[in-house]
């Protein structure tokens, strides 16, 4: 029968007190034997035989106290072991599923923005919060690097929304705006950034900036409508 943890520590407790007891009462007997030999009482051969019979006894008493205690405590730690492995278990794979459920990071980790000299780049990533509690998100981005003796630099780049709390299993789109500004990009050149997701379990994502050349303009000749006289 399983019973509490409490009743379980004071078995083991008390089984050690009961070993400790058998070990301390063959000390015992094994001290008296010393001191009748040393008084005369026993000569040498009976010393000798009282010593051989204190050794069968106290192996014989040794052993079984040793099969009973160690019984004992396997018991009491297997009541324990019924007690406590669920929880534990329980809590370890609550935790696993935790783990597996936390807010999960943009697929790639990688935005990618596309453009033309000129025109705004646009983009969006998806933030989940599959955890049992509220996540208050924010961003950081860091300055952008270019081609080789580009200084960095930090473009006007937008996020929106910029800051947000996602409530338990709530997902929020977060959109990312970069006008990609002549003078300050370079046409068929590539920028990188990494922007930085703020929470409990806070992650990095790289900004990819592809800048193509602006579009032509073209010029087409449209006859009039009269046609010339």
């Amino acid at each position: 029968m399983t019973g509490r943890p409490e009743e379980i520590g004071e078995r083991i407790q008390d089984l050690t007190v009961r070993f400790g007891a058998e070990i301390m009462r063959a000390l015992q007997r094994y001290n008296e034997l010393l001191q009748r030999f040393a008084s005369g009482e026993l000569d040498e051969t009976a010393a000798r035989d009282a010593y051989a019979q204190f050794l069968r006894d106290e192996s014989a008493r040794y052993f079984r106290s040793v099969t009973e205690v160690g019984t004992g405590y396997y018991d009491a730690l297997l009541e324990l072991t019924s007690i406590y492995n669920p929880p534990f278990f329980e809590q370890v794979f609550h935790q696993a599923r935790r783990t597996q459920q936390s807010p999960s990071r943009p697929h790639g980790s990688i935005v990618e923005l596309r453009g033309s000299l000129g025109d705004e780049a646009v983009s969006a990533f998806r933030i989940d919060n599959a955890s049992d509690h509220s996540e208050e998100i924010s961003f950081v981005v860091s300055e952008f690097s270019g081609p080789p003796g580009t200084a960095p630099f930090r473009p006007p780049l937008r996020l929106q929304p910029p800051r947000f709390v996602l409530a338990p299993s709530q997902s929020q789109v977060v959109t990312v705006c970069l006008p990609l500004v002549s003078g300050v990009f370079v046409p068929d050149q590539r920028y990188t950034a990494v922007l930085t997701t703020h929470k409990r379990d806070s992650f990095d994502m790289t900004i990819d900036v592809f800048v193509n050349a602006a579009s032509p303009v073209t010029v087409r000749q449209v006859p009039s409508e009269g046609g010339s006289q």
